[in-house]
């Protein structure tokens, strides 16, 4: 595959947009997990408030490991993009079939009359936890971009220096 040094100077600068584009949009996430993360530790604290530090706390989550499971699926796409192989990552609740085996929401351990306030922090930490499949998807794409960007590299490099002695 014989490209000249143009061709490749502006793939790489494609490329170079791109990555300035997922850089922001990574940025974006991290700041807006941080804002989901602040909101929902306060809306715990209101909640602990209302309730009371006894009422919402540790003593309420159940000790035996057995009940202790995930909420969430995490789905794991692997695909080859031009001989890269990239991961894709995807989240989602799990669907129980089975109500024993269900823990069901985890919310209903602290009583239950809840204070809106916990299930606002319940909801903001789901969101952050879409949100981090979300950046670790951008920071994928990110990794694929350096190393596309790499070899585009090596190869103008290497046609440089063709060039150089064929002068």
């Amino acid at each position: 595959m014989n490209k000249s040094i143009d061709a490749l100077s502006e793939e790489i600068d494609e490329l170079l947009l791109h990555k300035l584009e997922l850089i922001e949009e990574k940025i974006r996430g991290n700041i807006q997990m941080e804002i989901l993360l602040k909101d929902g530790y306060i809306e715990l604290a209101k909640a602990k408030y209302i309730r009371g530090k006894q009422n919402i706390g540790i003593l309420q989550v159940p000790s035996n490991t057995d009940t202790m499971i995930s909420l969430f699926d995490l789905e794991t796409k692997v695909t080859n993009e031009n001989d890269n192989t990239v991961q894709y990552f995807d989240i989602s609740l799990k669907k129980s079939n089975n109500e024993s085996d269900s823990p069901g929401d985890p919310i209903k351990w602290f009583g239950v009359l809840v204070p809106q306030n916990l299930k606002n922090s319940q909801k903001r930490f789901q969101e952050s936890v879409y949100l981090a499949t979300k950046i670790a998807n951008i920071q994928v794409q990110l990794a694929s971009v350096f190393s596309k960007l790499k070899t585009l590299y090596t190869q103008k490099h290497n046609l440089r220096c063709q060039s150089d002695i064929t002068i």
